[in-house]
């Protein structure tokens, strides 16, 4: 018998962050965050209408709902990644956030880290949103800052 070990070896798998994982694409994520997106603006109308309302009504209240816009806003992404890992969005397109380490859930600290990277993956001519198609790992400057990935939910 001879010995064939020199032909063809596949390559060897990409590594994800934990075994059964596999990264989003990019559709998925884009059309979560657009829905997201479409939430946070629902809720911030609602709020700027009862502010409004109150002014006419209560004006010491009307307070409340204007200081309630900017805690909404910066505390959505967050929550949900460090609570569920995924946003309403994210849920509905079936992905979820979690370290890129182990696969493990999303820290808070994360999440803030993630939601200061959305903004200087913006900066620069979006290019850190465009990063996505580059990493073979599809992460963009924003999950590299926060140390995430996003995966197929299960």
């Amino acid at each position: 018998m001879t010995d064939q070990s020199s032909g063809w070896q596949a390559p060897d798998p990409e590594p994800g962050p934990a075994p059964g994982m596999e990264f989003a694409g990019p559709g998925a994520r884009l059309v979560g965050y657009i829905v997201d997106t479409f939430i946070v603006g629902a809720v911030v109308v609602v709020l700027f209408i009862i502010a409004g309302l109150f002014v006419v009504t209560l004006p010491i209240l009307s307070i409340v709902p204007f200081l309630a816009i900017p805690v909404i806003t910066l505390a959505y992404f967050p929550y949900f990644w460090s609570h569920s890992g995924q946003t309403p969005g994210q849920k509905m397109m079936g992905i979820k956030v979690v370290r890129d380490l182990d696969g493990g859930p999303v820290t808070v600290g994360s999440a803030i880290l993630r939601l200061i990277g959305y903004w200087v993956s913006g900066f620069v001519f979006y290019l850190g949103y465009i990063w996505i198609f580059i990493d073979k790992r599809k992460r963009g400057w924003f999950d590299l800052i926060a140390g995430t990935v996003v995966v197929k939910a299960k």
